[in-house]
Formats: C-alpha cells, structure tokens, sequence
C-alpha cells in the first residue's frame, strides 16, 4: 500500500499532490490512517514534486491546515467515543503498548505533544488520546498546531531540497533518497530520546493532562 501510494504521487501534478496531501493529513489523525501509511513518506514525496518555493509553500499550507482538520476530528472521537475506540477491533490490532506510549506523553510538558507529531503511529494517536483523557480542545489545539507545523515544513522542505537535486542530477536518485529516509529516523530517534528522556511531573497521570 505504501509504495504504491507513493509511486502514484510522484507522477502527479501539483493540484492532485494538494487534494491527495489534503485527504490522507485530514484522515491521519482522525480515523488513523498514519497507522497504516506513515505520512513521514507522503510528505517527503510530496515536497519532491515541488518545481518552485512558491510550491512547496502551498504544500506545506494544504498540509498544516490538513493536521488542523485531522487532530480536530480525532480530538472529538477521543472525547466522544475514547475507551469504546480504544477497546474496539481496531484498538485492539493498534495494541495497548502503542496506546499507553500514546498516553504517556501527556505526564509530560505540553511541547512533549508537539514533538509527537515526529513520532511515527503515536502522532496518529495523540488527538484521541487527548480527547479520550479529557483535555481540552482549546489547550491541546495549539500545541498539535505547532508540532504539525514544523513536521510538515520540515519533511516537505527536506523532501523539495531531494527532488531539486534528483532533477539536477538523476544518477543521485538513490543516495539522495537513502540520505533523506536516514534523515527522517535520525530525527525520529533524537525525538524519542527527548521526550523519553525528559522528567514527567510528580503526581501527574494520564488522567490530568499538562495545562
């Protein structure tokens, strides 16, 4: 499914990448389609149909404002139908280990969030989860916001840079995309290592949420 997705954006145009980027960012969160389909990938090659900074600036606004939709959709399931959804069929094939990594972050400080959004499956998972422990729309909202911001700038703009150099030179197609995919989990990893490795506050739990 993957690669097929992604073999099929590349030979899109920009206005198909921005209703493709639009729809699947939207469903990510919402009903955790980033669980099956990581949008690191999408949005990695989506920068790389990108011919022009004006073009990658649209990208990257069709994907922000599709993390807005997406985490708002996923926010009100988690409140509305949390423990039936995690408990659900498809709850159960996500694993309780996934949710409760999912959960953690909210012993931590809010910017924890926002860098979840770098955290393959778990930043699919973090709108319902905040729904589902009861934290406010208003107070999860801006920091999904930044966290989506700076991932879709980041993968989109990293994504642009490849394809720009892949155009130049199309023997580098290869290096180029090894170099991007290792860009991708080094920054993973050094994401996991923060939040990891950073202090939750005494006697909070997942049921009190970081204001």
């Amino acid at each position: 499914m993957f690669n097929g997705l992604l073999d099929t954006l590349a030979g899109q145009d920009l206005g198909v990448v921005l209703a493709l980027l639009l729809v699947f960012l939207t469903l990510d969160a919402s009903v955790g389609v980033g669980l099956v389909t990581p949008g690191d990938g999408l949005l990695l090659v989506a920068g790389a149909t990108a011919d022009s900074p004006p073009e990658a600036l649209a990208l990257i606004g069709a994907g922000v404002l599709a993390c807005f939709a997406g985490a708002s959709g996923g926010h009100f399931l988690g409140r509305r139908y949390g423990s039936r959804l995690r408990h659900s069929r498809l709850g159960r094939r996500i694993g309780e280990a996934r949710w409760a990594r999912a959960e953690r972050l909210f012993e931590r400080k809010g910017w924890a969030l926002a860098l979840a959004y770098f955290l393959p499956v778990l930043h699919a998972l973090t709108p319902a989860v905040a729904g589902t422990v009861g934290m406010s729309y208003r107070r999860f909202m801006p920091w999904a916001m930044a966290g989506s911001a700076a991932w879709v700038s980041a993968y989109v703009t990293l994504g642009a840079v490849a394809g720009g150099v892949v155009r130049q030179r199309a023997e580098w197609l290869l290096p180029v995309a090894a170099a991007a995919v290792i860009a991708v989990l080094g920054i993973s990893a050094a994401v996991r290592r923060i939040v990891n490795g950073g202090p939750a506050p005494r006697g909070r739990s997942a049921s009190r949420p970081p204001r």
